[in-house]
């Protein structure tokens, strides 16, 4: 019984995620066939690499033949931001044991704002569960992607904006529902101030830091008061 509820709030929890990972993993398997690879390798990257925008810049790079260590910088530079995410959740995933790799490898930006919208004493089959989902979802529109566009050519200009988009509206979803909203104006006022200083090229990085540095020091604060009251 509990296994089937975990397996429907999961459900329910990754439906928005579901409508932008089937098309978006059909928009990148789409562009990795137009690239010259088939259905097998959208299945080995979306299974393997699991990293959503950087597979799309990864396509040209194949395609080029790029050498091994510009593509690893490459996922450097475009995933920094994951390591800001799954410092939030290192102490959640050791709890869950041998699930410890398979959490740290799925946490992808969209299964990241689900995330945070749950409680802090969340089940260890809902977690999983909207992981695996997740990942089930990118992969199957991965496949069908690269399969379609073997009969069904299409334009794929700006396809790319949309993984942007659903991440905000996920994000903003939840920060809707939260009472606490000042680690999202934070966010905001860091992002902006990094973009206009730092330039679109940039800017995520720093932004990221920074963020992080100041909700550190306002939780010191506010943790200082606590203890002084």
């Amino acid at each position: 019984m509990a296994d089937a509820q975990s397996r429907l709030k999961a459900v329910k929890l990754t439906i928005p995620v579901m409508c932008g990972y089937l098309f978006l993993g059909a928009a990148f398997g789409a562009t990795l066939a137009q690239a010259g690879f088939g259905p097998a390798w959208a299945l080995m990257m979306s299974g393997l690499v699991y990293a959503g925008s950087l597979q799309f810049v990864m396509v040209p790079l194949m395609a080029s033949g790029a050498a091994l260590g510009t593509v690893a910088l490459t996922a450097l530079m475009v995933n920094a931001r994951h390591l800001f995410y799954g410092v939030s959740y290192i102490d959640r995933f050791k709890r869950m044991g041998m699930l410890r790799p398979y959490m740290v490898f799925s946490l992808t930006d969209e299964t990241y704002s689900v995330f945070c919208g749950l409680p802090g004493e969340e089940s260890d089959g809902v977690m999983l569960r909207v992981a695996l989902y997740d990942h089930l979802y990118w992969v199957t529109g991965s496949v069908v992607g690269a399969l379609l566009m073997q009969q069904l050519p299409f334009d794929l200009t700006g396809i790319d904006f949309s993984m942007t988009a659903l991440f905000i509206v996920i994000c903003l979803e939840r920060a809707l529902n939260k009472s606490d909203r000042m680690p999202v104006a934070i966010g905001g006022a860091c992002a902006i101030g990094c973009l206009l200083l730092l330039g679109p090229d940039r800017f995520l990085a720093p932004a990221l830091a920074l963020t992080a540095a100041v909700l550190m020091a306002v939780d010191a604060v506010r943790h200082g008061k606590g203890a002084a009251a």
